[in-house]
C-alpha cells in the first residue's frame, strides 16, 4: 500500500510519476463494497477525493489493501505505520516535510525501527546533505563519549552549549551503550568524511555507511 502524506487532495499522481494507465480512480465511499477482482493484473487503486483516516471502517483484511493508493494528513500518519510494516510513505510536493538529521538520528539508536526511504532518501540524495547529517552525529557522537567521564556542566563548557534535552538524551545514551561502539561510531563517521574529500560522492557509500552505524548504535 503506498500513502500519500498531503495536506491538500490530490488528483492525479503525475507528481509520483505513476502514469494513467498504471491506477484507477475510485472514491473513498466505493471501499465499503470494494472486492478484489479475480484476475489481478497489478493496476493501483487511487482514492483520489478524499483522506482516509482509518482504515477499520471499511472491514476489509488487510492483504486487500496491498494495490491501494490513499492520501491521508500527516496527523494520522502513526496510525498506518502501526498497521501494517508494507507501507510506502510518499510526501506531496504540495506540503514537503522538512527533515532535519535529528529525524533520521532516532531511527540509527532504536532497533525496533527501520529507516524509512522518504527520509533516508532526504540524507543520501547529495554530499551537502550528507555532510549535513554527519556533522550533526559528530558532534552528538563526541557529546556522548565526553559524558561518560565528565559532568555534562563541564562537557556543555567544552562544547560551547547550553545543558536541554540534548544532553538529557545523551545521558540517556550513555547508560545504554559501550564506549567502544562510540569510539567505534567516531572513527567510522571520520573514515566516510575523509573518503568524501579525496573522492566523489555516491550515494551508495552513504547509504552504507548509514546501515553501519545503525548497527553499531541501535539499542
Amino acid at each position: 500500500m503506498k500513502v500519500i502524506v498531503t495536506e491538500k487532495i490530490l488528483n492525479d499522481l503525475s507528481e509520483f510519476k505513476i502514469p494513467e494507465e498504471k491506477f484507477t480512480k475510485l472514491a473513498k465511499f466505493q471501499l465499503k463494497s470494494y472486492t478484489k477482482p479475480l484476475f489481478d493484473y497489478g493496476k493501483l487503486n487511487f482514492i483520489f477525493d478524499d483522506f482516509v483516516t482509518d482504515l477499520n471502517e471499511f472491514n476489509l483484511p488487510i492483504n486487500q489493501y496491498e494495490n491501494f493508493i490513499i492520501q491521508i494528513k500527516k496527523a494520522n500518519l502513526i496510525k498506518f505505520k502501526k498497521i501494517t510494516d508494507n507501507v510506502e510513505i510518499l510526501y506531496s510536493d504540495e506540503k514537503k516535510v522538512d527533515f532535519k538529521p535529528w529525524d533520521l538520528s532516532k531511527y540509527i539508536y532504536n532497533s525496533k525501527l527501520n529507516y524509512e526511504n522518504s527520509i533516508l532518501n532526504v540524507f543520501i540524495k547529495n554530499e551537502n546533505s550528507f555532510k549535513s547529517l554527519t556533522s550533526f552525529l559528530t558532534k552528538e557522537l563526541l557529546r556522548i563519549k565526553l559524558l561518560y567521564k565528565y559532568e555534562d556542566k563541564i562537557v556543555a563548557n567544552i562544547l560551547n552549549e547550553k545543558i536541554d534535552y540534548k544532553y538529557k538524551d545523551a545521558l540517556f545514551k550513555v547508560n545504554k551503550i559501550e564506549q567502544t561502539k562510540i569510539d567505534k561510531s567516531i572513527i567510522l563517521t571520520n573514515k566516510v568524511e575523509t573518503y568524501l574529500v579525496n573522492n566523489s560522492f555516491e550515494n551508495s557509500i552513504a547509504k552504507r555507511y548509514l546501515v553501519s552505524i545503525k548497527k553499531i548504535l541501535e539499542i
